[in-house]
Order: C-alpha cells, then sequence, then structure tokens
C-alpha cells in the first residue's frame, strides 16, 4: 500500500511549507447527516443549518467545507471543519489533502466494521454499518487498551480493521494483525475524502453540450423537412384543385332530396347522409356549419387529397377550397374546407 503522511501546519508564514496529504482529527473534524430529498442548493442550506443547530460549535469560527453524497437511495451530508489553528495554515487551494476518516468502507469489508487508525493524536476509532460511518470517536493513547476494549465492547457484532497510513505513526503489536490485505487498504485509503471536492470533469460537459447541439440540428432539420414536404404537398393540392374547378359545372338534377334541402333551408342532417355515401366509413367528420349559403367542413380521413378528389368530383358541391391540413399523431390528416352546395 502506498503510504501517506499527516499534515503538520507550517511553522513559517508560508502555509504552502505545511507537509502532508492527511487532515487528523486534531485539524479537521468531520461529521455526517442524512438529508431529505431537495434540490442541491436548498441542500447545501439545510446541511449547514444542521451543522449549527446540532453541533456544540460556532462554526463562523472554523473553515467550513460540505460535500453530498448518495448511498442506498439515501441523499447524505459531510461537514468538515477546520480548527481555529489550522484554518489559517491551510494551503490555498488544498485540493491534494484528504480528511483522515473515510466517509464509505469499501463493500469488501463487512456490513459493521469498527476501523481504527494510528494518527499523531493517537489511535482513533470510527465504527461503520452499511459501509457508513455512524460513530466517530476521540483519540485514545496507543497504549491504553482498557479503552480500546470499551470502544469494541460498545461495537459487539463489528468486524474489527486496523490501519496505519503513515509508517511514522505504527499500530500497536496487538493491532497490526488486524490490518487487511494492499489493495483493501489502498480502497480505504482512496475512501478518504478530499477537503475540497475536485472539480468536475469537462469530458461529460463536453460530451453532453455536443449530444444538445446535434439533437437541436436534428430538430431544426426535421422540422425543416417537415414544413418543406407540407408546403409542397398544399401545393399539389392547390393546383389540382384549380383545375378540377374550372371543369366542374353545376349539377342539372334536381331530384326529390335536393327539393328537400332547398324547402328547408338547413341541410345538415341531409349532408351527414350523403357525405357518409361519398365518403364510406374511412372519413370521418368532426365539424359542419352551414352558414349563410357558407359551407364549413372540419373532417379527419387516412388521406386528405382522396377525401378531397371525391368532394369536388360529387355535384352537390362547388367551389371547394382547402383552409387547412394537418398531419396528427397517429398518421391520419385533419383537413378544414370551405365552399358552398349546388343546390340554386
Amino acid at each position: 500500500m502506498k503510504k501517506h503522511t499527516w499534515w503538520t501546519p507550517s511553522t513559517t508564514d508560508d502555509p504552502t511549507a505545511s507537509t502532508g496529504t492527511l487532515l487528523s482529527h486534531k485539524w479537521v473534524q468531520a461529521f455526517v447527516f442524512e438529508l431529505p430529498p431537495l434540490k442541491h442548493g436548498e441542500l447545501q442550506t439545510t446541511l449547514r443549518y444542521k451543522v449549527q443547530a446540532m453541533l456544540p460549535v460556532n462554526a463562523e469560527g472554523f473553515a467550513f467545507h460540505t460535500q453530498l453524497f448518495h448511498h442506498a437511495k439515501r441523499t447524505l451530508g459531510a461537514a468538515f471543519l477546520a480548527s481555529e489553528a489550522a484554518k489559517d495554515q491551510l494551503p490555498m487551494p488544498a485540493k491534494t489533502l484528504r480528511v483522515g476518516v473515510p466517509l464509505l468502507l469499501p463493500q469488501a469489508l463487512p456490513s459493521k466494521t469498527l476501523l481504527f487508525v494510528s494518527t499523531p493524536e493517537g489511535l482513533t476509532s470510527h465504527y461503520y454499518e452499511e459501509s457508513l460511518l455512524r460513530t466517530s470517536f476521540a483519540p485514545i493513547s496507543l497504549k491504553d487498551r482498557e479503552l480500546r476494549n470499551r470502544i469494541i465492547t460498545k461495537c459487539p457484532d463489528a468486524e474489527i480493521v486496523a490501519l496505519a497510513p503513515d509508517e511514522a505513526c505504527p499500530l500497536p503489536a496487538d493491532l497490526q494483525e488486524k490490518e487487511p490485505s494492499d489493495a483493501i487498504c489502498s480502497k480505504i485509503m482512496d475512501a478518504f475524502p478530499l477537503w475540497e471536492p475536485a472539480p468536475p470533469r469537462r469530458l461529460p460537459q463536453a460530451v453532453g453540450a455536443a449530444l444538445l447541439a446535434a439533437g437541436l440540428a436534428l430538430c431544426v432539420l426535421t422540422m425543416w423537412r417537415s414544413w418543406s414536404v407540407r408546403k409542397e404537398r398544399n401545393d399539389l393540392w392547390k393546383t389540382w384543385l384549380k383545375k378540377t374547378e374550372t371543369v366542374m359545372t353545376a349539377p342539372k338534377y334536381q331530384d326529390q332530396t335536393v327539393q328537400l334541402i332547398k324547402a328547408q333551408g338547413a341541410p345538415i342532417p341531409e349532408l351527414f347522409t350523403h357525405l357518409a355515401k361519398v365518403w364510406g366509413n374511412e372519413t370521418r367528420i368532426t365539424n359542419l356549419d352551414w352558414v349563410q349559403g357558407k359551407l364549413t367542413l372540419t373532417a379527419v380521413s387516412p388521406s386528405a387529397l382522396t377525401s378531397l378528389r371525391r368532394l369536388t368530383s360529387d355535384p352537390w358541391f362547388r367551389n371547394i377550397r382547402v383552409d387547412d391540413i394537418r398531419t396528427q399523431k397517429d398518421g391520419t390528416e385533419m383537413f378544414i374546407v370551405e365552399g358552398a352546395l349546388s343546390i340554386d
């Protein structure tokens, strides 16, 4: 396992002269809180409120950092408070410094674990359930077996694991056999949180921006093609209708039905009956108005062009003009036409 050193503030006025990569309990305290499901900005505010309301410290007097993370479908927040003696000594930025207690243990360790870490202040102990930090105990002397046994008694079901990140602070002899393999030790060291979270990687942001640009371009292309197809189709319909209107002649028949329509002056029922014969079941009428000799008809059909051809070729109708045509989500076409009846 790669060894680390515990951070020691500089004895000069230059904070960058400080040495070490791990912040021990003497310089930084770590706390974990479960948070409600809120937005990111609200979570940060809630976490700071919890620290100020629940801890017997004045957070304003500390260098205060927070981190948000997720575990077992829960949102959790970690608060790191650097003591007054250290906050002015921390290098700026301090992105390489790690807090000397992991918030989450690797899954390779038992669900309940009691982790002993050898630090310059003594032996610290941290209790975990489901890999999540539950309790941290104050440092004790490396030689204090009695107090250590009391801590172990408080966690009877926990597996004991020991760690000595710094060769200058070795574990007591009886705990050295509790050190896991180098691979597990490295994973525990990687779980020590950074004092300042690393900035988000730019690659996901760049990929997201590229996908967004491609999506917008595809949307614009689709809309342009849809508009072009619709314009071309409408132009064809207008040309076809003009040709049809030029060859249309007034109907010469005056059967009993037409006479009835003229007598009633409101041909709506007869029109529905007649259009049902003209269009069959393929075309569905959604609205029909007859006002002052003007007919306005809204219908839905698998093919508006086919329905219009049948309508304009029928002697009941004249001066048919297409007002609007729209393709619906199910592929059918809704169209609105205006015109008149050939009953005069």
